[in-house]
């Protein structure tokens, strides 16, 4: 048994084995150390095709970087509207099922003008305590909450987004973090 990589006519590898040769194999094969079998993704055969040599790094594509950070940052910004926001010294769950059950509460008051049947007048905050929401205008100073939370999510990740056109290097590009 042997370690070794094919390769194609280009010298581009493409294989890896840790095995004898395969006799469908055995014109276009290098034997190699194991940890270059391991990272055969990294190397390419030699001219000579005996041996392998590193690939050359990619170019640095500024466009790809840039596109890549901003889908980045709209990720962020969309865990950040996913994770929880605060209000009356309490902090307040987010995530899809709260944020549904937060909008159809406020859904059914925008179409009555009034709390649900059977609302029970409080809203469960992450430390299992309880937030006391005796009126309407109380639930809307809530909703507010999460409201200003979101906008506040939207203006940093705007903020990024600025930084993230002026920057030109990759070490500006990985400065940009949430």
């Amino acid at each position: 048994m042997i370690n070794y990589v094919t390769y194609d006519q280009s010298g581009v590898l493409t294989g890896a084995y840790a095995q004898d040769v395969h006799s469908s194999h055995v014109s276009n094969y290098i034997e190699v150390t194991e940890q270059q079998r391991r990272n055969w993704v990294l190397y390419e055969a030699n001219i000579g095709r005996d041996g392998l040599m590193l690939k050359p790094a990619p170019a640095f594509n500024l466009s790809l970087k840039k596109a890549e950070k901003n889908t980045q940052i709209n990720l962020w910004r969309a865990a950040a509207n996913s994770s929880t926001f605060t209000h009356g010294g309490k902090t307040i769950a987010c995530d899809p099922l709260s944020r549904s059950d937060i909008d159809a509460v406020a859904g059914s008051i925008g179409l009555t003008g009034s709390y649900p049947a059977s609302f029970p007048m409080q809203w469960k905050a992450t430390d299992n305590t309880y937030l006391q929401l005796a009126d309407v205008d109380a639930f809307k100073a809530f909703y507010a909450s999460m409201v200003a939370q979101g906008t506040l999510n939207f203006i940093r990740s705007e903020q990024l987004k600025a930084a993230l056109a002026a920057a030109t290097t990759q070490q500006e590009i990985d400065a940009i973090v949430w």
